[in-house]
């Protein structure tokens, strides 16, 4: 029944989203456009429900040639971000054009955070199958907990922190998207929603895992994601 809800719900929100961010998102493509970028919208294929690949939006944040041979993550001070792309960013206007995949049925708005062949097949098999069964989001119990990524990759060496990501960050997530699926209600997606705003206002929010009841925890991690 949820379910069922979950996706009508999907459909009007993305409409209202789109209608509402319109406006902003045609501005920032003009102006990247208009700053040199020939290509503002940015796609990247993402393993989605039942691990089908579909293409996921964005506004371009890296230059041409940095964004088309990226690797899967973004390291701390990535120099392949513009100056622009730091503000489009840190306002997550580089989402908006996601309106497109959940009225698509490619996203939700709340749902484990699809990722990039390469990084979701380094999880363990039974979470990828887990993962994959049901629609990915915008946002979601990952998305809230690593709302300072790439701050936490700033304590590791530039040439480490990808394997530091693979090998701490990566099974963490993992960890904390079953829970999602296995705790996933109304009330959950409501809250996360809140809290995805919440981060952005006002970032400096700590110890975000305790208004979770039963979330993971990660020892390793924990000095991290609290400051």
């Amino acid at each position: 029944m949820y379910k069922t809800f979950k996706r009508f719900s999907d459909i009007i929100f993305s409409i209202f989203g789109i209608i509402i961010t319109g406006p902003i998102m045609l501005s920032a493509i003009i102006i990247l456009y208009l700053t040199g970028e020939q290509k503002p919208i940015f796609n990247q294929l993402r393993v989605g429900k039942n691990k089908q690949l579909f293409r996921l939006y964005k506004l371009r944040t890296m230059n041409y040639n940095g964004a088309s041979n990226s690797g899967p993550i973004t390291l701390y001070n990535d120099d392949r971000i513009t100056f622009l792309g730091k503000f489009l960013r840190w306002s997550k206007i580089d989402e908006f054009p996601q309106f497109f995949n959940v009225l698509n049925g490619d996203l939700s708005f709340v749902g484990p955070r699809p990722l990039m062949p390469e990084t979701f097949y380094k999880y363990k098999k039974t979470t990828q199958k887990k993962i994959a069964s049901i629609r990915p989001g915008i946002t979601g119990a990952g998305s809230v907990i690593f709302r300072n990524e790439s701050f936490i990759l700033k304590t590791v060496s530039k040439e480490k922190q990808e394997s530091f990501y693979i090998q701490n960050i990566l099974p963490y997530k993992g960890q904390l998207e079953e829970w999602y699926i296995e705790n996933n209600s109304f009330n959950m997606d409501l809250k996360l929603l809140i809290f995805s705003v919440l981060v952005i206002v006002y970032s400096g929010t700590k110890k975000l895992h305790t208004f979770f009841k039963g979330i993971p925890l990660s020892k390793d991690l924990d000095t991290h994601l609290n400051t």
